[in-house]
């Protein structure tokens, strides 16, 4: 089965560029049509490899789709459709036109959103939780046999169980962790020493009954109740919407209709309680205006009793026809001029004390009895903005505590006007006075000359009369404010009135049960899809062609199906065709094709790819040299059934050529084997002797297909690929380590290899279905066969059964 090696002198064989034209790569892929682009080099994430990553682990998508699943089945029934109740009130809202047009009565209460701030209030809200007992957490039944049980001081809040014994006569309370705050005979009171005051009968506690229930802390309720009561005002602030979401739609819309009584009764009260607090500020201030009056009528009059009997001092000129009394214009100015001197010093004074020494507060109802003061139209605005405060102010102590917020905002911004606002006025008045009692002065020094006998006696009358005419002016203005501020509260119109009441939902406002079930089931489901491709992209072996050619950039030259036992079929041969055409195009028509194969590691396949490769390019009919450089654990020769000795690493340590090349069953197709085991062997293949032998035997054939040791084993594939001029790589399916293949590609730095691609061996059937590689080139019966002449003529041979991964 053997024959000499060629010499030189035998004539080379027809070169592969007149066998087959030419062609580049992207050619070749674009003739391939679909099936090259199966090979191509787009993104790894695909949808196709994420179909191929939920068949893998489909168990894992099944578990997490399950879980999914009775999650979301179980989350139905912790969340419960929520119910909305909705109301409606109306808000009293008077112009000033109307005012002014319409009967006496007090302005609005509260203005704009003031309305909704005072809805969220305890005042409003803990009545409603009291009375509808919102503390109270128990299932229907229980809570319906519970409508007597009430909260004292000093309530110790959380979960109680009261059981009664099977004789009906004895009951016990416990906490929910089983602690006994209770017990006692049935009939008896129930929970005294935990702030329970709640006697139920005994068709309540009846034989081996259990009752579970919570007690909650009534300002958490209040809170709670809070944020699930909303509101919403329109435009004119006349229309006030209420909504309140709850899980039991009777519930809910009791409790609105009580918010929305209780919002009414409060309204009415603080309208009331204002009415009367100003009716009140105004009756004192009626008070101190009738003794201003009195004490000033008492004065004058005193004054005239005194100076009846004296002769009269008054100047006049001629009277003339027609008018009782003319005056003096000389007189006359200096005289009012003199009163207002003096009535302008007086106020100075007075509003110079106050503003030094106010006292606990400053007396604003004695500040606006003086003159100066009212002719003040800022202190008038500052002090009915003051009057005004104190009388809310007195209205909100009568509900509230200081605490309460708005409480003290009008207390902040009282103290602001008695500290700063006032004084800041009354010292500018006091500035003010001074200029015009300078001005005065200046003028009455230039005509007292001239009116030096002025009696003093006509100036201090006059100004006890101004001082009587002012106090009247005064107590008149104060009693008209008495008397409508009376009137007002009389006719007094409520500001709030309720139009809609609530009426029970028939259906859910909000049901989140689907949709949370659909979420929990949908967001297990989408980690278990994450966690398949998860682990199926940090799968550390080659199993899908974008490993090869996105992963490390390099071509598919083909891809093998998994032979079976049973041998190797018609798809294995149609892959070894597709193969060997794509292997000659990426190869080139440079010269004979000569290449080596190699694999990442041991038992990948290579060694019968080369081999059933070799057998393809023999069956062309081209001379075809099968070389097994694997000197370390080459098995070529029991594949092909020849010599292992003598072989290629005798040939390199200086024995004869006779007998090295030998041949094969197979027609066109020689063997050189490895030869004997050699620790040198490693140095032998990279020695000038395997360069000259590789030239000598490419001018004898036209194909040359090198078997290699695998990448792992050492430099022994790369050193031989250099040698070739051409390199190409096999990877077994789910076998070949990834990290091997990049660590030994990236050690080849810049060295000169050419590695035409790579070959995926072992793919499964379901691979192939799932990525349709041979639907274009393998049709079942429509074989390549030989016609039978004779019923005893001998079947063709065929390719040797040795598995995918058995001949390494």
């Amino acid at each position: 089965m053997s024959e000499r090696l060629p010499t030189l002198r035998d004539n080379n064989p027809l070169p592969a560029a007149e066998v087959y034209p030419p062609q580049t790569s992207d050619e070749a892929w674009a003739d391939a049509g679909d099936e090259g682009a199966a090979f191509g080099t787009g993104s790894t994430f695909s949808l196709r490899r994420v179909v191929l990553a939920l068949r893998r682990y489909w168990w894992l998508v099944v578990l997490a789709g399950g879980l999914g699943l009775v999650g979301g089945v179980y989350s139905t029934t912790l969340v419960q459709p929520q119910y909305e109740a909705t109301g409606t009130i109306w808000l009293e809202t008077t112009s000033q036109a109307e005012e002014a047009q319409g009967p006496i009565q007090t302005a609005e209460l509260f203005q704009g959103y003031s309305w909704q701030e005072l809805l969220l209030t305890g005042l409003v809200l803990d009545p409603v939780v009291i009375a509808q007992r919102l503390y109270l957490s128990a299932p229907s039944g229980t809570r319906e046999d519970m409508s007597q049980l009430f909260l004292q001081d000093g309530t110790q809040f959380g979960s109680y169980v009261l059981s009664v014994d099977d004789a009906g006569e004895e009951f016990v309370l416990a906490t929910a962790e089983g602690v006994e705050v209770d017990r006692g005979a049935v009939g008896t009171p129930v929970g005294q020493e935990v702030g329970i005051r709640w006697r139920p009968g005994r068709d309540v506690l009846t034989p081996g009954r259990v009752m579970r229930f919570t007690l909650l802390n009534e300002l958490w309720v209040t809170g709670t109740l809070g944020q699930r009561l909303t509101s919403r005002m329109d435009q004119e602030g006349n229309v006030l919407h209420m909504n309140l979401l709850g899980p039991d739609p009777e519930e809910v819309t009791a409790t609105l209709n009580a918010v929305m009584r209780q919002f009414e009764t409060v309204a009415a009260s603080l309208k009331r309680l204002s009415l009367d607090d100003r009716t009140e500020a105004l009756k004192e201030q009626l008070d101190r205006a009738q003794l201003e009056v009195d004490s000033a009528e008492f004065a004058l009059e005193a004054f005239k009793i005194a100076t009846i009997t004296l002769p009269g001092e008054e100047r006049t000129a001629p009277v003339a026809p027609g008018v009782t009394e003319t005056r003096d214009p000389v007189f006359g100015n200096f005289f009012n001029m003199q009163v207002n001197l003096d009535d302008l010093r007086r106020d100075r004074a007075r509003v110079a004390g106050i503003l030094t020494d106010p006292g606990e507060e400053i007396p604003v109802t004695q500040l606006e009895l003086i003159p100066s003061v009212q002719g003040s139209s800022e202190l008038g605005a500052v002090f009915q903005e003051y009057n005004n405060r104190k009388a809310t102010l007195r209205a909100y102590l009568e509900r509230y505590t200081e605490e309460y917020p708005p409480v003290q905002q009008e207390m902040q911004a009282i103290e602001g006007l008695e500290s700063n606002t006032i004084p800041r006025q009354l010292g500018n008045l006091v500035a003010a006075l001074d200029t015009r009692i300078g001005e005065l002065d200046t003028r009455i020094e230039g005509t007292s000359r001239e009116l030096r006998a002025i009696p003093t006696r006509t100036i201090q009358e006059a100004r006890l009369q101004r001082s009587f005419d002012i106090a009247s002016q005064q107590y008149q203005d104060v009693r008209q404010r008495y008397e409508r501020a009376r009137l007002a509260a009389a006719s007094s119109v409520p500001d709030v009135r309720i139009l809609d009441e609530a009426v029970v939902p028939q259906f859910p406002a909000e049901d989140s049960r689907l949709p949370l079930a659909m979420m929990i089931f949908g967001g297990l489901l989408a980690v278990g899809v994450a966690g398949a491709v998860f682990l199926d992209r940090s799968d550390d072996r080659f199993r899908y062609p974008e490993d090869v050619s996105v992963g490390l950039g390099l071509e598919i030259l083909g891809t093998i199906p998994r032979v079976l036992p049973k041998g190797a079929g018609f798809d294995v041969q149609e892959a070894f065709r597709e193969l060997r055409l794509r292997l000659m195009y990426a190869h080139g028509s440079a010269g004979p094709l000569m290449v080596a194969i190699s694999s990442p590691g041991p038992e990948e396949g290579k060694t019968f790819i080369a081999s059933n490769l070799a057998l393809s390019f023999a069956e062309t009919g081209r001379r075809t040299l099968l070389i097994d450089a694997d000197t370390r654990r080459g098995d070529l020769h029991h594949i092909l059934g020849v010599n292992r000795k003598p072989g290629l690493v005798d040939y390199l340590s200086g024995g004869r050529a006779d007998g090295l090349i030998q041949k094969t069953e197979y027609p066109n197709l020689h063997v050189l084997g490895s030869g004997t085991r050699l620790a040198r062997a490693p140095e032998l293949l990279t020695g000038a002797q395997m360069q000259r032998l590789l030239g000598r035997l490419r001018s004898h054939y036209e194909v040359i297909i090198v078997d290699t040791p695998p990448m792992a084993a050492g430099a022994d594939a790369f050193q031989i690929g250099l040698l070739t001029g051409a390199m190409a790589i096999v990877f077994r399916a789910g076998a070949s380590d990834k990290a091997l293949v990049e660590a030994k590609l990236r050690s080849l730095g810049d060295v000169p290899l050419r590695i035409l691609g790579g070959i995926l061996n072992d793919l499964s059937s379901k691979m192939v279905k799932s990525y349709g590689y041979y639907s274009s080139y393998y049709l079942p019966g429509y074989e390549a066969e030989d016609e039978q002449y004779a019923e005893d003529e001998e079947d063709t041979k065929a390719l040797p059964a040795a598995s995918a991964g058995a001949a390494d």
